[in-house]
């Protein structure tokens, strides 16, 4: 009898708890001690870890039999935020299905990657220009729904997943140096034609936050002075004056890592860095030793986004990068985003912990299996 079982990485699961740990702790601190806060908080945490045994539990066969329908769904999804989603703050993003509200762009997550995964290896070999130009199209339709809600930052996002797995597949460097350049060259176009004014306040502020120390740049300014004053060691747990006093605009969502570093310095900062790195890593180490071209392929590109938005986030709260819409995994507040973690991370357990179909395979960058 053919018992369902979670297929677990022990290493990796600790390490997500870790942070799933340092992040309920910061979220009861930057919230200002707000109860119902935590309790949603840690809620949609235990939610995120079943999703990650349930989703580890699905045999690696049944993912790659599914994708096409997943990517179907995502579709359906993203058209049914079109015709009638909820409208916040400007930007039409997400769905409710009786009392579920959530973001269907957050499918797209998994749903890219595994769809391109699945392009690629029905015809195993390193990515042509044909082969590169169908998942172009592919990937075109659900960022182009994804940018009328409008969400620019969730349509790039959305490219990156795709880049990912055409890199791990092997895609020449002549070609990524092309789309590089291409993309190099979009940049006028996108400023004057497509970037919304908040968008590119987003980048003067990060250019020079001073020019507007009390407007676009005050949010910047106050996390780097929050940053800046953890020193070595920190302040201590419940000691934020920055963010507690609500001179941190959404202290515990998006810049909950300004809040988290003035309370533990830079070595809680240090340790935490550590964590994502090593998260990354070990997803990474699992998807080069597992068997199955498809398994390798979307692991890998799961774990390179997950290290993406971990660096963006990281970077934005820090000034080196612009501010962007990107919690900081297992961290930042919030409920689909870390629900959808946990998916990826128990997708990835499943693909690669399990025993594999033996499949064709190819020498493809870093994930040859000579």
């Amino acid at each position: 009898m053919n018992i369902l079982r979670p297929r677990l990485d022990i290493p990796l699961l600790i390490a997500i708890v870790s942070l799933i740990t340092l992040g309920s702790m910061s979220v009861w601190s930057a919230s200002g001690y707000s109860v119902p806060t935590l309790e949603r908080h840690v809620a949609r945490a235990m939610i995120a870890l079943l999703a990650l045994l349930f989703f580890s539990l699905i045999p690696a066969k049944t993912y790659r039999a599914l994708t096409p329908h997943l990517f179907g769904l995502a579709i359906v999804l993203l058209l049914g935020v079109i015709v009638a989603g909820d409208t916040v703050n400007g930007a039409k993003r997400w769905l409710a299905l009786g009392p579920i509200r959530f973001q269907p762009s957050e499918i797209v997550k998994v749903a890219v990657p595994m769809i391109i995964a699945w392009l690629i290896v029905r015809d195993p070999g390193r990515p042509g220009l044909q082969k590169i130009g169908l998942c172009a199209l592919v990937t075109a339709l659900p960022a182009g729904l994804i940018v009328i809600q409008p969400d620019l930052d969730g349509a790039i996002f959305t490219v990156m997943y795709a880049l990912f797995v055409l890199y791990l597949a092997g895609m020449s460097w002549k070609i990524i140096g092309s789309v590089l350049a291409a993309v190099a060259a979009t940049v006028p176009v996108m400023w004057f034609f497509f970037m919304a004014d908040y968008q590119k306040l987003r980048v003067t502020q990060f250019l020079n936050p001073e020019l507007d120390p009390l407007g676009a740049g005050y949010q910047i300014i106050q996390s780097l002075i929050a940053i800046g004053s953890g020193g070595v060691r920190g302040k201590g747990f419940m000691h934020a004056t920055q963010g507690q006093l609500g001179f941190i605009p959404e202290s515990h969502t998006d810049f909950i890592f300004s809040t988290f570093a003035e309370e533990w310095g830079f070595l809680g900062s240090a340790v935490m860095i550590t964590l994502y790195l090593f998260i990354s890593g070990r997803a990474l180490w699992l998807a080069v030793n597992t068997a199955s071209p498809f398994s390798r392929l979307v692991s890998g590109a799961l774990a390179m986004s997950f290290f993406l938005y971990a660096f963006i986030n990281l970077g934005m709260v820090s000034g080196l990068l612009p501010v962007m819409g990107s919690p900081l995994p297992f961290i930042s507040y919030g409920g689909t985003a870390m629900i959808t973690q946990g998916a990826c991370f128990g997708i990835i357990m499943a693909l690669c912990c399990g025993k594999q179909p033996v499949e064709a395979t190819w020498s493809a960058r870093t994930f040859s299996k000579a």
